[in-house]
């Protein structure tokens, strides 16, 4: 979807809105500086979402793909950042270069909006309770889900921002996460892990990342069951055995080995995960 022409100051603030209402991440892109003739004047601006999206204009024409293809990897990499845009063909093969002859040059500002990362933790207790205070406030937005009321309790879980006391498999029927969540099963029972992780997988629950606590062996179980039950299924994003080999087996331990792995997945790091798929 491409929304053209230049955005008001109004039109901006809605947009910002919805997105952030939405979870979804974005950039602005705004030109800061030209120089000679250009199409795109100081004060231009485009949203580019994190799926493509545009609205707004800096300038329309290639100047503006290439814009679009570089908000996009700044958003990926995380990062604000200024570049520079040659408006003619002396240098065809730059990577700045858009082939248009109108001589003069665009300077862009790329700034990056990414909405906290919901995780989605099942399970209420000691190894669910250390994670949340390990987790950075700032950056994950925690949501704890428990089939038992205390497990699943505001004062058991101050650092949790939402608290669900239902039943896994009832709570997921229905259920759509967020843009770019993650799922950390960690339930008091291998049967309750098991009808988490059926339902994520037989919905096809776009999860990053989902991680789910277990020795090899039943972890190994628990994959056998779901293929005869479901077929061949999509295990891409599952971690399991969850967290990497920190050492430890206290409960602070293994959070600390699943945070680490949670951050790894983020930033596509090679580390020595514990996961059999």
């Amino acid at each position: 979807m491409k929304e053209r022409g230049i955005l008001n100051n109004m039109d901006i603030i809605e947009k910002i809105y919805r997105l952030k209402k939405d979870n979804i991440p974005f950039v602005i892109a705004t030109v800061i500086e030209t120089e000679g003739s250009t199409p795109g004047k100081a004060g231009f601006k485009m949203i580019i979402t994190a799926s493509g999206e545009t609205f707004g204009s800096v300038g329309g024409g290639t100047v503006e793909k290439l814009v679009e293809r570089d908000a996009l990897l700044f958003l990926k990499r995380r990062m604000n950042k200024t570049k520079q845009y040659d408006l003619n063909t002396d240098k065809p093969t730059s990577d700045n270069a858009t082939g248009m002859i109108c001589g003069g040059n665009v300077k862009v500002y790329f700034e990056i909006h990414i909405p906290k990362r919901k995780v989605y933790i099942f399970g209420g207790g000691h190894v669910s309770q250390a994670l949340e205070r390990i987790l950075p406030k700032g950056k994950y937005s925690i949501v704890i889900i428990d089939n038992r009321k205390e497990f699943s309790s505001k004062p058991l879980h101050p650092f949790a921002d939402q608290h669900i006391c239902e039943e896994y498999e009832n709570y997921l029927k229905d259920f759509k996460p967020d843009v770019g969540s993650y799922a950390v099963i960690i339930t008091h029972g291998h049967r309750f892990d098991y009808d988490v992780l059926r339902m994520i997988i037989k919905r096809d629950l776009a999860f990053e990342y989902i991680g789910m606590i277990g020795s090899k062996i039943k972890v190994q179980a628990t994959l056998n069951k779901i293929k005869k039950e479901l077929g061949d299924v999509n295990l891409e994003k599952l971690y399991s055995p969850i967290g990497i080999d920190l050492g430890g087996s206290s409960a602070s331990e293994i959070a600390l080995s699943i945070a680490a792995e949670m951050q790894a997945v983020e930033y596509n790091k090679e580390v020595p995960h514990m996961r059999i798929v």
